[in-house]
């Protein structure tokens, strides 16, 4: 068992052949003897094989450069196109403001062009002399309805 575990420690070396003699020879004599170790250094040999097996690729040099504008890019278009959504949800919020104001300022108009004319000092004249006004009584006041 501790012959095991040395020898273990030693097969990728020894697969790689950077054992020395004494090492080699153990690894040899243990490999004849016990079928574990020699099913492991199968199975390091069939991956080495593998490996070797494989394509080798190499990137292009500016491939981390091409990789990272690309990165810089994306990035500016999500901020970007998340500016817009903030700005297309701000002027949903904001539409009533001027629509309101549209509504009011025609509805002014509208009333001024009936032809009653508001009279400047008539809700101060109505507020001084001591009768309660109401909200409804200025208003009419100050818009031009006269009762």
């Amino acid at each position: 068992m501790k012959e095991c575990i040395k020898v273990k420690r030693l097969l990728s070396r020894y697969l790689d052949k950077e054992t020395g003699d004494a090492d080699s020879a153990l690894v040899e004599a243990h490999i004849d003897i016990c079928p574990l170790c020699k099913k492991e250094l199968s199975e390091l040999s069939r991956i080495k094989e593998l490996i070797l097996g494989k394509e080798r690729r190499t990137l292009p040099e500016d491939y981390l450069v091409c990789r990272l504008r690309e990165k810089i890019a994306s990035e500016q278009y999500t901020e970007k196109r998340l500016s817009l959504v903030g700005i297309g949800s701000l002027s949903r919020r904001l539409i009533p403001v001027p629509v309101a104001t549209i509504i009011l300022l025609i509805t002014f108009l509208f009333l001024i062009s009936t032809g009653q004319q508001v009279s400047e000092s008539s809700l101060e004249d109505n507020i001084l002399s001591g009768a309660p006004v109401t909200t409804e009584a200025a208003l009419g006041l100050i818009l031009g309805v006269q009762d």
